[in-house]
């Protein structure tokens, strides 16, 4: 078999961070959050793609004012940009990251440098 199947959890109601690719190449992460939720504001280790499939994201980048991204978009964000998602609209928000190239090939931490 030349190809190599991850899955994800589905249909979840409760907040869900969970790694599904760490490759030598590449990083994808799935997150849920329920309304009111929000991952810790952090600067990006890497070029990231978020992929949104479920819900409304409001984001926040530097010192911008925070903009609304819904199901079906696909937004960009540079690598060491502070950044902070938020689920204030959606009963549930549902996104993938892709992170390109994997935060190492940056010399980047794998996780995160949160901010505050």
């Amino acid at each position: 078999m030349i190809e190599k199947v991850y899955e994800f959890k589905k249909d979840s109601t409760a907040k869900v961070v969970e790694k599904i690719v760490n490759t030598e190449h590449v990083q994808i992460n799935h997150i849920v959050l329920p309304k009111g939720e929000q991952m810790p504001k952090h600067y990006s280790n890497s070029y990231v793609h978020l992929i949104i499939v479920k819900g409304e994201m409001t984001l926040t980048l530097e010192d911008q004012e925070p903009h609304n991204y819904k199901e079906g978009n696909i937004v960009y964000i540079p690598y060491n940009v502070k950044m902070l998602i938020q689920n204030l609209n959606s009963d549930i928000l549902e996104f993938f990251v892709i992170k390109a190239p994997h935060p190492k090939k940056l010399n980047a931490p794998e996780e995160p440098i949160k901010c505050e």
